[in-house]
């Protein structure tokens, strides 16, 4: 393919890495059909080369970018990032900090941009139970959060959830989400009844739905639709987050990583010419923290 042509608020990124997360596999594949209503094309993808995350060396920039320069090192989103080349609206990037690895940076834009605005939803020094602690999302909140965390994970990822910073783990396997009760549940994987998860809260706890996998071939968002329903008849706060990140959250993100109070963990790293085994890979659920394409 060509190489993408800039736009007056863009710039062109040589790629070193991409993150890789569910969404590479919805926008292609157009399911949940939400997907398709929702701009990513409705017979086919509007953009052609998949992945959402990018880590890069700023080459090109338009005629309105002030904020970058050529040569600059930088990380964010950019739709088509699997690839050698991707154009990025200049807001939608940051500066990598030096201490950085590319693969660590490129894990860092869509889960973490989410974890950090489901903590602003629910607020500072509480007790929290993270439910797939070990995940892209999940271990961004570990570290993230504030107050004590209780992650919920398999007992084989136990020891990475702690070392992140976890003062409790729950093996799912064997006591699902145990029996605690939590001022906030953070919900990243999608597949408990909301019932479940309120029982694991204080009477005026918080529930924030972050993501998850979408169920079912159309809508995919049912439990979500009946969060944002249920939300005004009961005691508990619940909130379901759609993230469309930020220039301020990128750079709040740059600032963490840069003073080492944000650590992203890698799973796998994939060279470009297997990125559909690296889709495969996360989808199946076996990624312990991110998966990342080098180039």
């Amino acid at each position: 393919m060509p190489v993408p042509a800039v736009k007056d608020d863009e710039v062109l990124i040589r790629v070193k890495a991409a993150g890789v997360d569910p969404g590479a596999f919805h926008r292609m594949a157009g399911t949940p059909y939400l997907v398709r209503l929702m701009g990513f094309g409705f017979t086919r993808p509007n953009q052609p080369v998949a992945g959402g995350d990018v880590a890069g060396v700023v080459e090109k920039i338009g005629a309105n970018v002030t904020r970058l320069k050529v040569g600059d090192e930088v990380f964010g989103a950019a739709e088509g990032s699997f690839a050698e080349f991707v154009v990025a609206k200049e807001g939608m990037l940051a500066r990598k900090p030096a201490n950085v690895s590319w693969e660590q940076a490129a894990a860092v834009p869509t889960s973490a941009v989410t974890a950090l605005r489901g903590v602003k939803v629910a607020g500072p020094a509480k007790k929290a139970l993270v439910i797939g602690a070990a995940g892209g999302v999940g271990t961004f909140l570990v570290q993230l959060h504030e107050g004590e965390v209780t992650a919920v994970c398999s007992g084989g990822k136990a020891d990475l959830v702690r070392g992140i910073g976890a003062a409790h783990v729950v093996d799912y396997t064997k006591d699902d989400l145990g029996t605690g009760r939590y001022d906030v549940v953070y919900d990243t994987y999608g597949n408990r009844d909301l019932k479940v998860l309120r029982r694991r809260l204080t009477p005026n706890g918080t529930l924030v739905l972050l993501g998850g996998r979408p169920t079912g071939r159309f809508v995919g968002i049912g439990r979500t639709v009946r969060a944002l329903l249920l939300g005004p008849f009961v005691r508990h706060q619940i909130k379901a987050l759609f993230v469309f990140p930020t220039t301020q959250e990128f750079d709040d993100l740059g600032e963490r990583l840069a003073n080492g109070t944000l650590v992203p963990v890698l799973d796998r790293t994939f060279p470009l010419s297997e990125a559909k085994q690296a889709i495969d890979h996360v989808m199946a659920g076996r990624a312990k923290g991110k998966s990342v394409i080098t180039l």
